[in-house]
């Protein structure tokens, strides 16, 4: 929040950040500064790049009572008419409350005594950036515990890719043994070219190993540790890292016909979105 002081009136600004995929902000402005959104939204931009924003403005006089509306005296009374010939009509016998007047909204309206809206400009300007740049403050505090949390988190899924890189190598051999007493079972009448079933049984066994997706996965977390490092606003980025991560991950889990790799790549899936959820909060 910050607070502006401008002749005879004080100006303050408040605002609220919560993690979204994209920049979407929402203004709350006294009904004087209601031409100025279009600008406040350019001053938004340049200090946050995504998240769900909530900017409050309003102007109080300096004795605190709040400017910018004024009651149409007109509309005011024509409204008390009405609801005196309501009580008349319906017979109800109760004293008439001033909270009825407030389902009139028409009554209040932008008061023309303010200061114009070039004046207004540069302090509401002014403000709105104090309170932005608080905001970035909190926010790059919150973002290097973040970013720590997102790294110790790496390390783990790289942790696991080795282990299920290592039971993919000692797997293949594996593997294609168990495949080549499986046909040789099948067809132990029929013969067939030795080559050919070797060279067979070796794509059966080739499709089933995970290595390559194991290289692209540790490649993804590489780039995701650089990421973090080195650029400014990553958000979108890494959501798109991790998206590929999670399909690697997918791929391992359908490939591989080990418990123990299966079970690793549920972790590595669990721990992706986990991370996922976290990069919202980044830009």
């Amino acid at each position: 929040m910050a607070e502006v002081q401008n002749g005879h009136f004080v100006i303050t600004a408040e605002v609220r950040s919560f993690n979204n995929r994209f920049l979407e902000v929402s203004f709350r402005l006294s009904p004087a500064l209601s031409a100025l959104e279009s600008e406040l939204m350019e001053v938004v931009r340049k200090y946050v790049h995504r998240g769900k924003c909530y900017v409050n403005i309003t102007i109080q006089g300096k004795n605190h009572s709040e400017l910018g509306l004024r009651v149409n005296v007109e509309k005011l009374k024509a409204v008390r008419g009405i609801l005196e010939e309501l009580y008349a009509q319906s017979g109800v016998d109760e004293p008439m409350r001033l909270e009825y007047f407030f389902k009139f909204p028409e009554i209040l309206e932008p008061s023309t005594d303010l200061a114009s809206v070039e004046e207004l400009r540069n302090p509401v300007k002014e403000v709105l950036t104090q309170a932005l740049i608080q905001l970035k403050a909190m926010r790059e505090q919150e973002g290097a515990v973040l970013v720590k949390d997102l790294k110790q988190r790496i390390e783990s899924l790289q942790e696991k890719v080795k282990v299920i890189e290592s039971i993919s190598k000692r797997c293949v051999p594996e593997i294609y043994a168990r495949l080549r007493d499986r046909v040789q079972k099948l067809i132990a009448d029929t013969e067939l070219d030795e080559n050919r079933l070797s060279l067979e049984i070796a794509l059966l066994a080739d499709r089933m190993d995970v290595t390559e997706e194991c290289v692209r996965l540790r490649s993804h977390c590489e780039l995701f540790l650089r990421t973090l490092d080195r650029e400014p606003v990553v958000g979108k980025k890494l959501t798109f890292l991790l998206q590929e991560m999670n399909r690697e991950a997918n791929t391992i889990s359908s490939k591989s016909s080990d418990a123990e790799v299966t079970h690793l790549s549920v972790e590595i899936k669990e721990e992706v979105e986990k991370l996922r959820e976290q990069v919202q909060n980044l830009e």
